[in-house]
């Protein structure tokens, strides 16, 4: 094989090789309620969790400490269908902004129900390294 034609084949494999030691997003749906993520500083958490907006009620970030995890962006609603008061999906983008250790928790309540107790929870178990 001629030196020109092997070139571009080094390229590629060194290309995919470095793309394949990159940090991959690490998803987390209600299944993983009250467990726990262990996640490299910079890495993303992408967090989605049913809802129905139709109803009054809302997810609500209760306990974030954004030294160790921060927000990246604004919740995303992907509704499932386009028919009256179906429900549909929150989407949350998180980064690992520091090393530590902490507590996410969000609660599925009308915000203006104070005295009310929360439909629905959501607790996770934060670690970056």
């Amino acid at each position: 094989m001629k030196p020109r034609k092997i070139l571009p084949i080094i390229g590629i494999a060194l290309l995919l090789a470095l793309l394949a030691g990159c940090d991959k997003v690490v998803n987390v749906d209600s299944l993983m309620n009250g467990s726990s993520v262990t996640l490299e500083k910079g890495q993303q958490m992408v967090l989605k969790l049913a809802s129905n907006p139709t109803t009054g009620s809302d997810w609500e970030i209760v306990s974030l400490d954004p030294a160790v995890l921060k927000q990246v962006g604004e919740v995303e609603y992907k509704p499932d269908s386009m028919l009256i008061g179906s429900g549909g999906v929150d989407t949350w983008t998180f980064e690992a902004a520091g090393s530590g250790q902490m507590h996410l928790q969000l609660i599925y309540h009308r915000i203006w129900e104070k005295e009310i107790p929360p439909t629905d929870t959501f607790d996770l178990d934060i670690v970056v390294k």
